[in-house]
């Protein structure tokens, strides 16, 4: 009977997964791995044919696996203790930090000179109308440019820094174009980055103020000046979707001094608040990071307490979001555009504020070298003057409404 055991137990566990498999209700969204999963697939002579049905069933089988989540973690553990310094692109470093792995390879070198290109012409047309010292470029680098230490091997020799060498190589106030890469650096022992994840924490962003306040000539309030507060202790991020090596869990911070009012609008009206944190929002998402201005979004207008009629617009990723608090007394307005999600032009949306007085390009390295958005910044300087006198055609306001069209989807970025 003991020589049948071991078959037994074999096949008890097989048969029970497939019914496993097939009685739990197909998932169609993964928290863990942050991605849609495939759905089983509708049969027809023509997708069989070719070949495509077949793909997709294997797909299905696999994204249904009963209890795929604890196999997957299982798997990255065993990996990770067998010495495997790399998971699906994401280098395990020390101290439980996931850290993202880039190659040159990943980028497409025609879009980065474009984009090199839409930029620089953006921030001179800005400096030549607004003035050199109201217009900021800041690129905020990746973990792999900043937490050398954390890392036990690095398989290339990437620099991310080396695109903004070519902006400064286009641009003519080379002075506002700031690659913070080494104010990080400074501070890489310091939580500055999330370990499960590709963001900054509020701390790093903070260092960025910093240098933001300096380069302003004005000098950022002490750290010690703020209230910190743990809103989430158990945030896992992207880098753990992507490898699911287990690790200790981020927490996320807001940083206040308890005199910040805010009244924010996000794409005309589709979200209402009285603070940039949403932790009704991150709650109920596996995002945690989502407690910075809820979803990426098209359009957000910041309406501050401040008495100065300064009005930022910034042009951004997500990783500006926890950082746009800093400056809720800098600013009377600030106005938020995320190009990925808004079909606006850079002529609509002066048109639409001619009030604007100060400019701040924030991007992480990385997004901007793959972003195929950055096209919406084209303007020269002509058409830049000549937005912001047209405010009273009506024709236009009317045609800016009309285009004025958001897609403010939940995004992993």
């Amino acid at each position: 009977m003991r020589k049948y055991l071991s078959v037994i137990v074999f096949l008890c566990v097989i048969f029970g997964f497939t019914i496993g498999s097939a009685v739990v209700p197909s998932k169609k969204f993964s928290e863990m791995e942050k991605r849609n999963l495939q759905q089983k697939p509708k049969v027809s002579v023509s997708s069989v044919v070719k070949g495509s049905y077949q793909k997709k069933y294997e797909k299905y089988l696999s994204d249904q696996f009963f209890l795929r989540d604890k196999w997957v973690n299982i798997y990255a553990q065993l990996e990770k203790n067998t010495g495997k310094k790399e998971i699906n692109n994401v280098y395990i470093g020390r101290d439980d930090y996931l850290i993202e792995k880039y190659s040159e390879r990943d980028f497409d070198d025609e879009l980065q000179k474009m984009n090199v290109k839409n930029l620089a012409l953006f921030l001179d047309a800005c400096s030549e109308e607004l003035g050199k010292s109201n217009v900021t470029c800041m690129f905020v680098p990746s973990k792999i440019d900043v937490l050398r230490n954390k890392l036990s091997v690095l398989e290339e020799d990437y620099d991310g820094s080396k695109i903004v060498e070519r902006v400064w190589s286009k641009v003519k106030n080379k002075d506002r174009v700031v690659n913070l890469a080494d104010v990080l650096k400074k501070r890489s022992n310091e939580y500055i980055y999330y370990r499960s994840d590709h963001h900054w924490t509020t701390l790093g962003a903070y260092y960025a103020y910093q240098e933001y306040e300096k380069l302003n000539g004005r000098t950022a309030p002490a750290l010690k000046e703020y209230k910190q507060k743990v809103v989430f202790d158990d945030f896992l991020g992207t880098t753990y979707s992507k490898s699911h090596v287990p690790v200790k869990k981020d927490e996320v911070t807001t940083f206040s001094r308890g005199d910040e009012k805010v009244s924010i609008n996000g794409n005309n009206g589709e979200f209402t608040s009285n603070s940039f944190y949403f932790e009704d929002v991150a709650k109920k998402s596996s995002d945690r990071y989502q407690l910075f201005f809820s979803k990426n979004t098209g359009k957000i207008e910041v309406t501050t307490s401040a008495k100065n009629n300064k009005v930022l617009l910034v042009l951004k990723d997500s990783y500006a979001n926890c950082f746009i608090p800093f400056l809720s007394n800098e600013y009377s307005k600030i106005i938020m555009i995320d190009c990925r999600y808004t079909k606006m032009k850079m002529k609509q949306i002066f048109r639409q504020y001619p009030e604007i007085t100060n400019v701040l390009v924030m991007y992480n390295i990385e997004k901007f070298r793959k972003d195929t958005h950055i096209s919406s910044l084209q303007m020269s300087l002509e058409e830049l003057k000549a937005a912001r006198t047209k405010t009273n055609d009506k024709d236009k306001k009317d045609k800016d409404s009309e285009e004025d069209i958001f897609s403010g989807l939940v995004s992993l970025d």
